[in-house]
């Protein structure tokens, strides 16, 4: 079983403490909608996986739903 422990401060993500930077905002215009997309996108990285790779396969799935 594999355990994550995610941590979103005002500025920075963590995933199982290993801090994730990123260069830009992903969401202009809501603060905790940008860290919360930010925390997802780390996660993803975290995991090994090619996170556009990844978002594509998870919108062709939820287009069919």
């Amino acid at each position: 079983m594999k355990k994550f422990t995610i941590e979103i401060t005002d500025t920075d993500v963590y995933i199982n403490g290993r801090l994730h930077l990123f260069g830009c905002k992903m969401d202009k215009e809501n603060h905790e909608d940008d860290m919360n997309e930010k925390a997802i996108l780390a996660l993803a990285h975290e995991m090994d996986y090619e996170p556009i790779s990844l978002f594509e396969a998870m919108v062709d799935r939820l287009n069919e739903i």
